[in-house]
């Protein structure tokens, strides 16, 4: 047990049939996956799993979207990771998927279709409801356990997610367990802490930010990204309207005075950008705030990088969430490398999912981090101090109808 959530360690599934749901969404061009992580991730889940009867369900994208697909091409490159046959089939419960199910022995490992091809997936409902849908109730009973292993949708309310532990025995598979043990350890666990938080999203920063620093949680909140600009913006400094504008697009509905107010009562615990870099004659230019001069700000500046570079290391705990910039660029990567540098150098150091996980690894830093987190939204809530639905529903039903089963 983790957290008060049973995991693979709680049931034994050797020469089990057991359902487990993934989270093996990648981007996608032309048929190919781009980036492979999230499908590595779950090796580790998978080969425990090796003496069962295994049934992966997963989903891609969503409709509408250009990589809205079948799963053909992710069973393929989970074969290949996990060196060994994930055979595929273009359905999800129809009477063939039941037989085949029927018919799979001991070692085998069946991937279904994208369950988001199936519109009650994604209805508005309640783990009951949602247990009681085509989806679960054609699937459940050849199944002796579900795991889930998607850390990244567990904030989703979704039937393949929340569905089956009300009629079937679940517990959270190795992705789920390393995630939630990284993210409890900074919420709880003991020293000094630091959150560098930055980012397109300022909602998500402002989430986080009043967790941590309303809860005592973190000693000191570093904004950077477009976060950044707007608590700038708040407190005085002129930004430029070209910001401006960009803050406006990307505050959703936050609400100006409530801001100014937070950032007043947690003024000694926030720090701002004291410098930034903008573009000119097609190079980076380092300047003062004040030099902004209504030019789009790209990056922090030298200052506040240097700032940052001998604050973080001091900490025992250090996280981080959202580039400091357009890293994409070479010429404004700086900031965000630099401060990756510096959160690993923190006794632990965590990396939010998203987009500056992927800096950490374009960087080559990821494997001197304590914990890269691979999901994005899911992530944040659970830094943010909200219960994840998907969790929350195998915890309740473990205690209330599973647990003593495997007692």
């Amino acid at each position: 047990m983790i957290e008060g959530l049973p995991t693979l360690d709680d049931v034994d599934c050797s020469g089990k049939t057991v359902l487990v749901r993934l989270d093996v969404n990648s981007p996608i061009i032309n048929s190919t996956i781009l980036d492979t992580l999230r499908i590595e991730s779950h090796a580790q889940t998978l080969r425990e799993l090796e003496d069962s009867t295994v049934v992966l369900i997963a989903h891609q994208s969503r409709p509408g979207k250009k990589d809205f697909t079948t799963l053909e091409i992710h069973a393929a490159e989970l074969s290949k990771v996990l060196g060994r046959d994930v055979e595929y089939i273009d359905e999800c419960f129809s009477s063939r998927v039941l037989k085949k199910i029927k018919s799979m022995k001991r070692g085998d490992m069946l991937m279904l279709e994208n369950v988001r091809f199936y519109s009650e997936e994604r209805l508005k409902r309640s783990p009951e409801e949602h247990s009681t849908s085509f989806l679960v109730q054609r699937l459940y009973p050849n199944f002796d356990c579900f795991v889930n292993d998607a850390f990244s949708a567990c904030h989703r309310p979704h039937a393949s997610l929340i569905g089956f532990p009300p009629v079937l025995p679940s517990v959270v598979g190795r992705l789920v367990e390393r995630e939630v043990l990284a993210l409890s350890k900074v919420l709880r666990g003991k020293g000094k802490k630091i959150f560098v938080l930055g980012g397109a999203k300022i909602e998500d920063s402002v989430k986080v930010m009043k967790n941590v620093l309303e809860r005592g949680i973190a000693e000191k909140v570093i904004l950077t990204g477009v976060a950044g600009n707007y608590f700038l913006m708040l407190s005085g400094i002129d930004i430029g309207e070209i910001n401006r504008s960009v803050v406006e697009d990307s505050k959703e509905g936050l609400n100006d005075e409530e801001m100014k107010k937070l950032y007043e009562k947690y003024r000694d615990r926030i720090i701002l950008p004291v410098d930034v870099a903008v573009e000119e004659d097609g190079k980076r230019k380092d300047v003062e705030l004040e030099g902004v001069d209504n030019r789009k700000i790209l990056d922090i500046g030298l200052n506040t990088i240097s700032l940052i570079k001998e604050l973080v290391p001091q900490y025992d705990i250090a996280v981080i969430n959202g580039p400091a910039g357009v890293f994409e660029d070479e010429r404004f990567a700086l900031g965000t490398f630099e401060t990756l540098k510096a959160v690993s150098k923190a006794g632990y150091s965590v990396v939010g999912g998203g987009h500056i996980a992927t800096a950490a690894r374009m960087l080559g830093i990821a494997r001197k981090m304590s914990h890269v987190s691979i999901a994005g939204g899911a992530c944040i809530r659970f830094l943010s101090g909200e219960k994840l639905v998907a969790l929350e529903v195998i915890k309740k039903y473990w205690e209330k109808k599973w647990s003593i089963k495997f007692m």
